[in-house]
């Protein structure tokens, strides 16, 4: 099995306020399975499983994660108990504002959060130092674990 990430260049108003706010070029981070299915969580709807990539009206770059196969499927495992959880509106509001903040536990995910978590939960830190609610789909992209996969368009 290989779980890949993939970082969004989506273009709403939400997304140009995450690129421009965190000086990226993505504004969304999703775990694509192999079958090219998406599980992301998502504004409005929260975490959820069933697009294809092939779906996503936004160039996506994929990357391989480095990690066994055993992290991936624990990542995997643990992302798909999240589904059905809802949107971190309140995270992703501290993305914008710049204001600091400590992560309580709510149940809740923004995009980059669930898909460090998951790999965090399987052993895989993506990033040293780092805590789930900090990452953006930028940071994310810096992880030394992540080898580019590809573009889908």
């Amino acid at each position: 099995m290989t779980l890949r990430i993939g970082l969004h260049r989506s273009g709403g108003l939400v997304s140009r306020l995450i690129k421009w706010q965190t000086r990226s070029e993505y504004s969304h981070a999703s775990l694509v399975l192999p079958d090219d299915t998406v599980l992301e969580s998502i504004q409005g709807k929260g975490v959820v499983m069933g697009r294809k990539v092939y779906d996503a009206k936004e160039r996506v770059d994929l990357f391989t994660v480095i990690a066994s196969p055993s992290e991936q499927a624990e990542a995997l495992a643990f992302a798909k108990d999240q589904v059905g959880k809802g949107y971190d509106y309140t995270m992703v509001a501290r993305f914008l504002s710049r204001r600091s903040a400590s992560r309580s536990a709510t149940g809740k995910w923004f995009c980059s959060e669930l898909v460090f978590a998951a790999f965090k939960e399987s052993g895989v830190t993506l990033l040293r130092d780092t805590e789930a609610w900090e990452v953006s789909p930028e940071l994310l992209s810096k992880s030394p674990y992540l080898i580019p996969a590809g573009v889908k368009r």
